[in-house]
């Protein structure tokens, strides 16, 4: 019974962390160079519930204000939140 629960424990676990897997950039494709399809379902979403760690490294979280660079990287996942608190577009750049 003990070991029964112990491998349902390291099943559940897994499971979590599978959930909360990110995707990955270099899997983009070339409509979708920097993988931004899965995220696209965050814009309206509030932007004060979006956690930089979520996405993949290199991503830029675009706050009102913030300065960015204007250099344009196809790889590059932008997640772009507006005036209005929400999250106004996800795009590659």
């Amino acid at each position: 019974m003990r070991q029964w629960l112990m491998i349902s424990a390291a099943a559940v676990v897994l499971a979590g962390c599978q959930a909360g897997a990110k995707p990955d950039a270099a899997a983009g494709s070339p409509e979708d160079p920097c993988g931004a399809a899965p995220f696209r379902d965050l814009v309206g979403k509030p932007g004060k519930d979006i956690d930089d760690g979520m996405f993949p490294a290199g991503t830029r979280v675009l706050r009102p204000g913030m300065v960015m660079t204007m250099d344009y990287r196809a790889e590059r996942l932008n997640v772009v939140i507006g005036e209005s608190g929400r999250v106004e577009r996800v795009n590659c750049g």
